[in-house]
C-alpha cells in the first residue's frame, strides 16, 4: 500500500498532486475520489498499458470490458476515440465536465485488450473535479480510471467504503472524504447513428434527449 494523503478535492495542494502524478508516470496506481465515486487510475500511454492491466487485476475483472479514460476537456474525445459522431460532441459540450461517460469507437492508441470486445469501443469522461483535472495535467495526459471496487460490487462514494484490499493494492492513496455526486456516471453509447443509454446516473435520459433535440 502506498502512503495515504488527506486531500481537499476542491483545492488540492500542488505537493500532493505532483506526488500522485509522479506515481502515475512511473506506472503506478492511484486511488482517489472523483466527482462521482472513488476510482483507481493509471496513466494512458502510447507505449504501454501495463497500469491498465493492473486495474483489471485489482478489480478481478476480465479484459474485454473496457476501462474508461478520464480526460480534461470536451475536445479530448479524440484522445481515445475515433470517428466521433457530431451528436457525441454535442453531449460532451453540454455535460462535460460532469457525470456523463461517452462511449465511442476506440482510437488506435488504445490496445485491443482494453477495448470493449463487442463493438471495439472505449468510454471517456471529463470529471467535474479540480483534483482530477489537476492530476491529469500534472501526469501529462489522460488517465485510465475505473471505480475502486471488486467487479460487480458497489462503487464506493466514501473513502470508508473502499475495500481494504483495494487500498492495499494502490501505490498512492488520496482520501478526500465523500464524493460530490455519490452515484456512478450516466453511460451513453455513441458508436452508431443514434445514442443509447446503458446506465442512468445523475444525468437522465430526458436530459440527454433534450440536449440533442
Amino acid at each position: 500500500m502506498g502512503q495515504v494523503f488527506h486531500v481537499d478535492q476542491k483545492n488540492p495542494s500542488d505537493e500532493i498532486v505532483n506526488h500522485a502524478a509522479s506515481v502515475l508516470r512511473a506506472g503506478g496506481i492511484v486511488l482517489l475520489p472523483t466527482d462521482t465515486v472513488y476510482g483507481l487510475c493509471s496513466v494512458l500511454s502510447d507505449q504501454t498499458c501495463t497500469g491498465a492491466q493492473e486495474l483489471f487485476d485489482i478489480k478481478k475483472r476480465d479484459t474485454g470490458i473496457s476501462i474508461p479514460i478520464l480526460v480534461s476537456k470536451p475536445t479530448d474525445l479524440y484522445v481515445g476515440g475515433r470517428d466521433v459522431p457530431d451528436y457525441a460532441k454535442k453531449l460532451a459540450d453540454t455535460f462535460w465536465p460532469g457525470p456523463l461517460t461517452i462511449v465511442v469507437k476506440a482510437a488506435d492508441r488504445v490496445k485491443p485488450e482494453f477495448r470493449r470486445k463487442e463493438d471495439d469501443s472505449i468510454a471517456l469522461r471529463c470529471a467535474d473535479s479540480e483534483l482530477v483535472h489537476k492530476l491529469i495535467l500534472a501526469a501529462g495526459g489522460a488517465l485510465f480510471a475505473t471505480s475502486a471496487n471488486t467487479h460487480q460490487m458497489p462503487a464506493p462514494a466514501r473513502f470508508e467504503d473502499v475495500e481494504p484490499r483495494i487500498i492495499d493494492a494502490a501505490d498512492c492513496v488520496l482520501n478526500g472524504g465523500d464524493t460530490a455526486e455519490g452515484v456512478s456516471s450516466t453511460i451513453v453509447v455513441c458508436t452508431g447513428d443514434e445514442p443509447y443509454i446503458t446506465r442512468e446516473g445523475t444525468i437522465t435520459q430526458a436530459q440527454i434527449e433534450e440536449a440533442l433535440a
